[in-house]
Protein backbone atom coordinates (compact mmCIF):
# COMPACT_ATOMS: atom_id res chain seq x y z
CA UNK A 1 0.00 0.00 0.00
CA UNK A 2 1.65 3.63 -0.36
CA UNK A 3 2.27 5.74 2.16
CA UNK A 4 1.33 8.81 2.96
CA UNK A 5 4.41 11.25 3.95
CA UNK A 6 2.96 14.58 4.44
CA UNK A 7 0.17 17.37 3.05
CA UNK A 8 0.24 20.79 3.10
CA UNK A 9 -1.09 23.99 1.73
CA UNK A 10 0.54 27.28 0.14
CA UNK A 11 -2.20 29.85 -0.60
CA UNK A 12 -2.49 31.11 -3.62
CA UNK A 13 -2.29 34.60 -3.63
CA UNK A 14 1.16 34.08 -2.14
CA UNK A 15 0.61 38.02 -1.28
CA UNK A 16 2.89 37.80 2.06
CA UNK A 17 5.53 36.22 0.27
CA UNK A 18 7.74 37.25 -2.80
CA UNK A 19 4.64 39.56 -4.52
CA UNK A 20 4.94 39.48 -7.97
CA UNK A 21 7.13 37.13 -8.33
CA UNK A 22 6.49 35.64 -11.79
CA UNK A 23 8.86 32.18 -12.63
CA UNK A 24 10.60 32.91 -16.10
CA UNK A 25 9.74 29.28 -17.10
CA UNK A 26 5.81 29.47 -16.55
CA UNK A 27 5.39 32.31 -18.78
CA UNK A 28 6.44 34.21 -21.57
CA UNK A 29 7.59 37.51 -20.89
CA UNK A 30 4.53 39.21 -22.47
CA UNK A 31 1.79 37.90 -20.63
CA UNK A 32 0.78 37.93 -17.12
CA UNK A 33 -2.01 36.48 -14.94
CA UNK A 34 -2.77 37.86 -11.72
CA UNK A 35 -5.13 39.26 -9.56
CA UNK A 36 -6.15 42.52 -10.02
CA UNK A 37 -5.03 45.60 -7.20
CA UNK A 38 -6.49 48.07 -8.15
CA UNK A 39 -6.89 50.01 -11.86
CA UNK A 40 -7.14 53.64 -13.27
CA UNK A 41 -11.03 54.68 -13.26
CA UNK A 42 -11.04 55.88 -16.90
CA UNK A 43 -8.70 52.74 -17.69
CA UNK A 44 -6.13 54.62 -18.82
CA UNK A 45 -3.01 54.65 -16.29
CA UNK A 46 -1.59 52.29 -14.25
CA UNK A 47 -2.87 49.36 -13.31
CA UNK A 48 -1.55 46.97 -10.19
CA UNK A 49 -1.48 43.50 -10.85
CA UNK A 50 -0.12 41.02 -8.54
CA UNK A 51 2.28 43.70 -6.94
CA UNK A 52 3.17 44.63 -10.22
CA UNK A 53 2.60 47.98 -12.47
CA UNK A 54 1.09 47.56 -16.13
CA UNK A 55 0.32 51.13 -17.89
CA UNK A 56 -3.00 51.64 -19.99
CA UNK A 57 -2.06 54.23 -22.98
CA UNK A 58 -4.43 57.20 -23.77
CA UNK A 59 -5.34 56.18 -27.26
CA UNK A 60 -4.16 52.72 -26.89
CA UNK A 61 -6.53 49.95 -28.74
CA UNK A 62 -6.57 47.22 -26.63
CA UNK A 63 -8.39 44.29 -27.74
CA UNK A 64 -10.15 42.15 -25.35
CA UNK A 65 -8.11 38.80 -25.07
CA UNK A 66 -10.24 35.56 -24.51
CA UNK A 67 -13.80 35.55 -23.85
CA UNK A 68 -14.68 38.51 -21.58
CA UNK A 69 -16.65 41.93 -22.86
CA UNK A 70 -15.37 44.78 -23.93
CA UNK A 71 -13.78 47.26 -21.34
CA UNK A 72 -16.77 49.02 -20.30
CA UNK A 73 -19.35 46.38 -20.43
CA UNK A 74 -18.21 44.99 -17.51
CA UNK A 75 -15.90 46.84 -15.15
CA UNK A 76 -12.80 45.38 -13.47
CA UNK A 77 -13.16 44.28 -10.04
CA UNK A 78 -10.54 44.49 -7.34
CA UNK A 79 -9.30 40.89 -6.26
CA UNK A 80 -10.20 39.08 -9.23
CA UNK A 81 -8.01 37.51 -11.35
CA UNK A 82 -7.08 39.74 -14.72
CA UNK A 83 -5.11 38.29 -17.69
CA UNK A 84 -2.33 41.04 -19.45
CA UNK A 85 -0.40 40.86 -22.84
CA UNK A 86 2.21 43.72 -22.96
CA UNK A 87 5.39 44.89 -23.85
CA UNK A 88 8.39 46.47 -22.04
CA UNK A 89 9.37 49.35 -23.02
CA UNK A 90 12.33 51.43 -20.85
CA UNK A 91 11.40 49.47 -18.10
CA UNK A 92 7.29 50.08 -18.49
CA UNK A 93 5.29 47.62 -19.15
CA UNK A 94 2.64 49.16 -21.42
CA UNK A 95 -0.74 46.94 -21.66
CA UNK A 96 -1.20 45.44 -25.77
CA UNK A 97 -4.28 42.97 -24.16
CA UNK A 98 -6.73 42.57 -21.01
CA UNK A 99 -8.85 39.78 -20.25
CA UNK A 100 -11.30 39.93 -17.39
CA UNK A 101 -11.73 36.34 -16.47
CA UNK A 102 -14.58 36.97 -13.92
CA UNK A 103 -13.44 35.21 -11.22
CA UNK A 104 -11.37 35.34 -7.65
CA UNK A 105 -8.65 32.92 -7.08
CA UNK A 106 -10.29 31.20 -4.79
CA UNK A 107 -12.37 29.87 -7.76
CA UNK A 108 -9.65 27.98 -9.40
CA UNK A 109 -9.53 24.59 -9.22
CA UNK A 110 -6.28 21.89 -10.95
CA UNK A 111 -5.27 18.83 -10.01
CA UNK A 112 -4.49 16.32 -9.16
CA UNK A 113 -0.56 15.84 -10.81
CA UNK A 114 0.93 13.18 -9.77
CA UNK A 115 4.77 14.00 -10.47
CA UNK A 116 7.30 10.77 -10.13
CA UNK A 117 10.44 11.09 -8.05
CA UNK A 118 11.27 7.83 -8.90
CA UNK A 119 9.93 4.13 -9.03
CA UNK A 120 7.60 4.65 -6.09
CA UNK A 121 8.00 8.17 -4.45
CA UNK A 122 5.62 10.61 -6.18
CA UNK A 123 4.45 14.10 -5.50
CA UNK A 124 0.46 14.63 -5.72
CA UNK A 125 -0.37 18.43 -6.49
CA UNK A 126 -3.20 19.72 -6.43
CA UNK A 127 -5.36 23.16 -6.13
CA UNK A 128 -8.20 24.00 -4.83
CA UNK A 129 -10.41 27.11 -4.24
CA UNK A 130 -7.48 28.72 -5.18
CA UNK A 131 -4.87 26.97 -2.73
CA UNK A 132 -2.10 24.39 -3.66
CA UNK A 133 -1.94 21.20 -2.01
CA UNK A 134 0.90 18.99 -2.09
CA UNK A 135 1.34 15.52 -0.74
CA UNK A 136 3.72 12.98 -0.77
CA UNK A 137 3.77 9.16 -0.96
CA UNK A 138 6.02 6.35 -1.10
CA UNK A 139 5.63 2.90 -1.60
CA UNK A 140 3.41 2.87 -4.23
CA UNK A 141 2.44 -0.04 -6.89
CA UNK A 142 1.08 0.03 -10.15
CA UNK A 143 -2.98 -0.18 -9.46
CA UNK A 144 -2.85 1.74 -6.10
CA UNK A 145 -5.59 3.99 -5.94
CA UNK A 146 -4.47 7.21 -4.18
CA UNK A 147 -7.28 9.59 -2.69
CA UNK A 148 -6.85 13.20 -3.69
CA UNK A 149 -8.63 16.60 -2.56
CA UNK A 150 -10.01 17.46 -5.59
CA UNK A 151 -13.85 17.40 -5.74
CA UNK A 152 -13.72 16.24 -9.52
CA UNK A 153 -11.37 13.62 -9.12
CA UNK A 154 -11.26 12.41 -5.75
CA UNK A 155 -9.23 9.18 -6.26
CA UNK A 156 -7.22 8.01 -8.93
CA UNK A 157 -5.71 4.77 -9.95
CA UNK A 158 -1.95 4.59 -10.20
CA UNK A 159 -0.21 2.78 -13.63
CA UNK A 160 0.24 3.51 -16.77
CA UNK A 161 1.03 0.98 -18.55
CA UNK A 162 4.48 0.62 -20.82
CA UNK A 163 2.64 -1.95 -22.80
CA UNK A 164 1.83 0.03 -26.23
CA UNK A 165 -2.23 0.06 -27.10
CA UNK A 166 -3.06 -1.81 -30.47
CA UNK A 167 -3.50 0.50 -33.79
CA UNK A 168 -6.12 -1.83 -35.23
CA UNK A 169 -9.30 -3.15 -33.80
CA UNK A 170 -11.41 -4.67 -36.67
CA UNK A 171 -14.43 -6.07 -35.58
CA UNK A 172 -15.69 -3.30 -33.43
CA UNK A 173 -19.66 -4.22 -34.10
CA UNK A 174 -20.21 -1.26 -31.92
CA UNK A 175 -18.30 2.55 -32.22
CA UNK A 176 -19.00 5.77 -31.15
CA UNK A 177 -16.50 8.82 -31.89
CA UNK A 178 -15.91 12.54 -30.67
CA UNK A 179 -13.53 14.69 -31.38
CA UNK A 180 -11.89 18.32 -30.02
CA UNK A 181 -13.43 18.21 -26.57
CA UNK A 182 -11.11 20.67 -25.76
CA UNK A 183 -11.26 20.62 -21.94
CA UNK A 184 -15.21 20.72 -21.67
CA UNK A 185 -15.76 17.52 -19.15
CA UNK A 186 -19.35 18.84 -18.05
CA UNK A 187 -20.41 18.78 -21.54
CA UNK A 188 -19.08 15.27 -22.53
CA UNK A 189 -20.03 13.76 -19.45
CA UNK A 190 -23.78 14.53 -19.95
CA UNK A 191 -23.36 13.68 -23.73
CA UNK A 192 -21.96 10.12 -22.69
CA UNK A 193 -25.01 9.77 -20.16
CA UNK A 194 -27.14 10.95 -22.72
CA UNK A 195 -26.36 8.25 -25.45
CA UNK A 196 -26.29 5.25 -22.47
CA UNK A 197 -22.47 5.38 -22.39
CA UNK A 198 -22.24 5.71 -18.72
CA UNK A 199 -24.79 6.29 -15.96
CA UNK A 200 -25.33 9.46 -13.97
CA UNK A 201 -22.41 8.77 -11.59
CA UNK A 202 -20.01 8.74 -14.82
CA UNK A 203 -19.70 4.74 -14.23
CA UNK A 204 -18.95 2.46 -18.18
CA UNK A 205 -21.98 1.03 -19.07
CA UNK A 206 -21.78 0.44 -22.86
CA UNK A 207 -20.29 -3.09 -22.25
CA UNK A 208 -18.27 -3.90 -25.46
CA UNK A 209 -18.55 -0.59 -27.07
CA UNK A 210 -15.78 1.37 -28.45
CA UNK A 211 -15.34 5.28 -27.52
CA UNK A 212 -12.93 6.79 -29.84
CA UNK A 213 -11.73 10.43 -28.86
CA UNK A 214 -10.29 11.97 -32.01
CA UNK A 215 -7.61 13.98 -30.44
CA UNK A 216 -7.18 17.70 -28.83
CA UNK A 217 -9.28 16.68 -25.95
CA UNK A 218 -6.57 19.83 -24.16
CA UNK A 219 -5.91 23.46 -24.46
CA UNK A 220 -9.03 26.38 -24.14
CA UNK A 221 -11.56 24.89 -21.71
CA UNK A 222 -10.88 24.93 -17.99
CA UNK A 223 -11.12 21.42 -17.25
CA UNK A 224 -8.75 19.80 -18.74
CA UNK A 225 -7.45 17.99 -16.15
CA UNK A 226 -10.21 16.66 -14.74
CA UNK A 227 -10.74 15.87 -18.63
CA UNK A 228 -7.97 13.48 -18.59
CA UNK A 229 -8.60 11.87 -15.52
CA UNK A 230 -11.74 10.51 -16.61
CA UNK A 231 -11.29 9.59 -19.56
CA UNK A 232 -8.29 7.39 -17.60
CA UNK A 233 -10.48 6.15 -15.89
CA UNK A 234 -13.07 5.11 -18.57
CA UNK A 235 -10.14 3.34 -20.62
CA UNK A 236 -9.98 1.01 -17.30
CA UNK A 237 -13.31 1.01 -16.94
CA UNK A 238 -14.16 -0.07 -20.94
CA UNK A 239 -11.25 -2.68 -20.34
CA UNK A 240 -13.31 -4.40 -18.03
CA UNK A 241 -16.16 -5.16 -19.42
CA UNK A 242 -14.80 -6.31 -22.78
CA UNK A 243 -15.10 -2.47 -24.34
CA UNK A 244 -12.21 0.01 -25.26
CA UNK A 245 -11.67 3.67 -25.01
CA UNK A 246 -9.24 4.85 -27.98
CA UNK A 247 -7.94 8.75 -27.12
CA UNK A 248 -5.95 9.52 -30.85
CA UNK A 249 -3.74 12.53 -30.14
CA UNK A 250 -4.03 15.74 -31.82
CA UNK A 251 -1.81 18.70 -32.46
CA UNK A 252 -2.99 20.10 -29.24
CA UNK A 253 -1.79 17.08 -27.46
CA UNK A 254 1.26 17.48 -28.74
CA UNK A 255 1.65 20.49 -28.32
CA UNK A 256 0.97 21.05 -24.73
CA UNK A 257 4.16 17.77 -24.32
CA UNK A 258 6.45 20.52 -26.29
CA UNK A 259 5.90 23.52 -24.61
CA UNK A 260 3.91 25.23 -27.03
CA UNK A 261 1.14 26.89 -24.48
CA UNK A 262 -0.51 29.68 -26.86
CA UNK A 263 -4.22 28.16 -26.21
CA UNK A 264 -3.95 26.75 -22.79
CA UNK A 265 -6.98 28.54 -20.40
CA UNK A 266 -5.93 31.55 -18.32
CA UNK A 267 -6.63 30.05 -14.82
CA UNK A 268 -3.13 27.41 -15.86
CA UNK A 269 -0.74 30.17 -16.58
CA UNK A 270 -2.46 31.36 -13.17
CA UNK A 271 -1.68 28.22 -11.13
CA UNK A 272 1.40 26.62 -12.80
CA UNK A 273 2.82 30.30 -11.43
CA UNK A 274 1.72 29.40 -8.28
CA UNK A 275 2.45 25.35 -7.70
CA UNK A 276 5.51 27.18 -9.05
CA UNK A 277 5.78 24.35 -12.19
CA UNK A 278 5.65 24.75 -15.88
CA UNK A 279 2.56 23.15 -17.76
CA UNK A 280 4.62 21.58 -20.04
CA UNK A 281 6.41 20.17 -16.63
CA UNK A 282 3.26 19.27 -15.43
CA UNK A 283 2.37 16.81 -18.42
CA UNK A 284 6.12 15.74 -18.93
CA UNK A 285 7.70 12.12 -18.90
CA UNK A 286 8.00 12.57 -15.19
CA UNK A 287 4.39 12.87 -14.52
CA UNK A 288 1.35 10.16 -14.44
CA UNK A 289 -0.82 12.34 -17.18
CA UNK A 290 2.40 13.11 -19.31
CA UNK A 291 3.85 9.27 -19.58
CA UNK A 292 -0.01 8.32 -20.34
CA UNK A 293 -0.56 10.44 -22.65
CA UNK A 294 2.64 9.65 -24.72
CA UNK A 295 1.52 6.04 -24.71
CA UNK A 296 -1.31 6.52 -27.23
CA UNK A 297 -1.30 6.66 -30.76
CA UNK A 298 -2.27 8.92 -33.09
CA UNK A 299 -3.81 7.18 -36.26
CA UNK A 300 -6.04 4.14 -35.25
CA UNK A 301 -8.28 1.42 -37.55
CA UNK A 302 -11.68 0.68 -35.27
CA UNK A 303 -14.41 -1.39 -37.31
CA UNK A 304 -14.19 0.23 -40.81
CA UNK A 305 -12.25 3.36 -40.19
CA UNK A 306 -9.30 4.91 -40.00
CA UNK A 307 -9.31 7.53 -37.12
CA UNK A 308 -6.50 10.17 -37.33
CA UNK A 309 -6.98 13.83 -35.63
CA UNK A 310 -6.56 15.94 -38.83
CA UNK A 311 -5.89 13.95 -41.68
CA UNK A 312 -4.19 11.59 -43.64
CA UNK A 313 -2.13 12.76 -46.89
CA UNK A 314 -1.75 11.58 -50.08
CA UNK A 315 2.06 12.10 -49.17
CA UNK A 316 1.75 9.98 -46.10
CA UNK A 317 0.44 7.14 -47.95
CA UNK A 318 3.12 7.58 -50.51
CA UNK A 319 5.55 6.43 -47.60
CA UNK A 320 4.08 3.35 -47.33
CA UNK A 321 3.72 3.10 -43.56
CA UNK A 322 2.10 0.77 -41.83
CA UNK A 323 -0.26 2.18 -38.56
CA UNK A 324 2.32 0.74 -36.22
CA UNK A 325 5.26 2.60 -37.64
CA UNK A 326 3.40 6.14 -38.02
CA UNK A 327 2.70 5.74 -34.44
CA UNK A 328 5.95 4.49 -33.08
CA UNK A 329 7.43 7.83 -35.40
CA UNK A 330 5.45 10.02 -33.60
CA UNK A 331 5.82 9.46 -30.17
CA UNK A 332 9.52 9.44 -30.92
CA UNK A 333 8.46 13.41 -32.29
CA UNK A 334 6.36 14.78 -28.65
CA UNK A 335 8.94 17.37 -27.79
CA UNK A 336 9.86 19.25 -26.18
CA UNK A 337 10.83 21.30 -28.00
CA UNK A 338 8.29 22.81 -30.32
CA UNK A 339 8.28 22.90 -33.78
CA UNK A 340 11.94 21.56 -34.15
CA UNK A 341 13.07 22.72 -38.12
CA UNK A 342 14.16 19.57 -38.88
CA UNK A 343 10.47 18.11 -38.12
CA UNK A 344 9.02 20.33 -40.18
CA UNK A 345 11.71 19.62 -42.88
CA UNK A 346 10.97 16.03 -43.91
CA UNK A 347 7.83 14.09 -43.53
CA UNK A 348 8.85 10.76 -42.92
CA UNK A 349 11.37 11.87 -39.73
CA UNK A 350 9.08 14.77 -39.02
CA UNK A 351 5.63 12.66 -38.66
CA UNK A 352 4.41 14.83 -35.52
CA UNK A 353 5.08 18.38 -36.51
CA UNK A 354 5.13 18.23 -40.78
CA UNK A 355 1.92 20.02 -42.28
CA UNK A 356 1.14 16.88 -44.20
CA UNK A 357 1.87 15.04 -41.15
CA UNK A 358 -1.72 13.27 -39.08
CA UNK A 359 -1.67 16.31 -36.01
CA UNK A 360 -1.74 18.68 -39.00
CA UNK A 361 -3.36 17.90 -42.45
CA UNK A 362 -6.09 19.82 -43.58
CA UNK A 363 -6.49 19.49 -47.51
CA UNK A 364 -9.98 17.17 -47.30
CA UNK A 365 -11.48 20.62 -46.61
CA UNK A 366 -12.41 22.72 -49.83
CA UNK A 367 -11.31 26.35 -48.07
CA UNK A 368 -8.23 24.63 -46.97
CA UNK A 369 -7.01 22.54 -49.71
CA UNK A 370 -4.80 24.44 -52.10
CA UNK A 371 -2.80 25.93 -48.91
CA UNK A 372 -2.19 21.59 -47.87
CA UNK A 373 -1.15 20.67 -51.76
CA UNK A 374 -4.63 20.74 -53.14
CA UNK A 375 -7.74 18.54 -52.87
CA UNK A 376 -6.64 14.78 -52.59
CA UNK A 377 -8.25 12.50 -56.06
CA UNK A 378 -10.85 9.90 -55.32
CA UNK A 379 -8.27 7.70 -56.17
CA UNK A 380 -5.38 9.02 -53.58
CA UNK A 381 -8.31 8.49 -50.85
CA UNK A 382 -8.96 4.94 -52.44
CA UNK A 383 -5.59 4.05 -51.81
CA UNK A 384 -5.64 5.17 -48.27
CA UNK A 385 -8.40 2.83 -47.41
CA UNK A 386 -6.96 0.18 -49.74
CA UNK A 387 -3.80 0.19 -47.83
CA UNK A 388 -5.29 -0.15 -44.30
CA UNK A 389 -8.48 -1.86 -45.19
CA UNK A 390 -11.34 0.38 -44.04
CA UNK A 391 -14.59 2.33 -45.59
CA UNK A 392 -13.70 5.62 -44.45
CA UNK A 393 -11.85 8.26 -42.75
CA UNK A 394 -12.47 10.15 -40.10
CA UNK A 395 -11.20 13.27 -38.75
CA UNK A 396 -11.82 16.08 -36.28
CA UNK A 397 -9.25 19.27 -36.12
CA UNK A 398 -11.38 21.60 -38.65
CA UNK A 399 -14.55 22.59 -37.55
CA UNK A 400 -17.72 21.24 -39.40
CA UNK A 401 -21.17 21.86 -38.80
CA UNK A 402 -22.17 19.39 -38.57
CA UNK A 403 -20.91 15.64 -38.11
CA UNK A 404 -20.33 13.97 -41.67
CA UNK A 405 -19.14 13.64 -44.78
CA UNK A 406 -16.82 15.93 -46.04
CA UNK A 407 -16.69 17.84 -49.64
CA UNK A 408 -19.54 15.43 -50.66
CA UNK A 409 -17.45 12.60 -50.29
CA UNK A 410 -18.89 9.71 -47.76
CA UNK A 411 -15.44 7.97 -47.29
CA UNK A 412 -14.06 11.40 -45.84
CA UNK A 413 -15.80 12.10 -42.28
CA UNK A 414 -15.99 15.49 -40.02
CA UNK A 415 -16.44 15.56 -36.76
CA UNK A 416 -14.90 18.55 -34.96
CA UNK A 417 -17.85 20.71 -33.99
CA UNK A 418 -18.29 22.75 -30.56
CA UNK A 419 -18.67 21.12 -27.28
CA UNK A 420 -18.81 24.67 -24.93
CA UNK A 421 -22.54 23.27 -24.29
CA UNK A 422 -24.29 19.86 -24.29
CA UNK A 423 -26.95 21.54 -27.27
CA UNK A 424 -23.81 21.89 -29.30
CA UNK A 425 -22.41 18.33 -28.68
CA UNK A 426 -22.53 15.87 -31.51
CA UNK A 427 -20.68 12.21 -32.44
CA UNK A 428 -20.31 9.39 -34.71
CA UNK A 429 -22.15 6.44 -34.24
CA UNK A 430 -21.66 3.23 -35.92
CA UNK A 431 -24.05 0.23 -34.99
CA UNK A 432 -25.21 -2.43 -36.93
CA UNK A 433 -23.72 -1.27 -39.46
CA UNK A 434 -25.31 1.91 -39.80
CA UNK A 435 -23.89 5.51 -39.64
CA UNK A 436 -25.67 8.00 -37.39
CA UNK A 437 -25.04 11.20 -36.23
CA UNK A 438 -25.98 11.29 -32.29
CA UNK A 439 -26.73 14.63 -30.35
CA UNK A 440 -26.23 14.96 -26.75
CA UNK A 441 -30.03 13.45 -26.08
CA UNK A 442 -28.56 10.46 -27.64
CA UNK A 443 -30.77 11.62 -30.97
CA UNK A 444 -29.89 10.20 -33.98
CA UNK A 445 -29.78 10.74 -37.41
CA UNK A 446 -29.13 8.46 -40.38
CA UNK A 447 -25.77 9.39 -42.29
CA UNK A 448 -27.20 6.88 -44.94
CA UNK A 449 -30.44 8.57 -45.35
CA UNK A 450 -29.85 11.62 -43.18
CA UNK A 451 -33.18 10.87 -41.36
CA UNK A 452 -34.29 11.64 -37.67
CA UNK A 453 -33.99 8.48 -35.46
CA UNK A 454 -35.86 8.23 -32.26
CA UNK A 455 -32.98 7.98 -29.11
CA UNK A 456 -31.99 4.28 -28.66
CA UNK A 457 -33.56 2.25 -25.86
Amino acid sequence: MPRLVSSFLLFASMMAMSVGAWPANVFAGDEAVGVLESFAASYIGEWRIDGKTFVVEEGADIPVAGPSPPLGADPPVNGQLVRVKYEVREGVRYVTQIQLLGIGPESVQDGPHLIWRDADTATMITMVDGEVVRTEYDGIADGDELATPSRAVPVVTVGSSSALPAATWPDAARILAVSDLEGNRETFLSFLRGNGVVNQAGAWIWGDGHLVLNGDIVDRGDQVTELLWLIRRLEREAAQAGGRVHYVLGNHESMVMAGDLRYIHPKYRYSTDRIGTSYEDLHGPKTELGRWLRNHNSVIRVGPFLFVHAGYSPELDRLGLELDEINRAIRVGLGPPAWPAAGKADLRTGLTWHQQGPHWYRGYFPRYAEKWGGRPSDEAIASILDRHDVEHIVVGHTVVDEVGPIDGRRELIGIDVAWRDPSEAEGLLYDQGRLYRVDGAGQRTSLDAEEAMAPAE
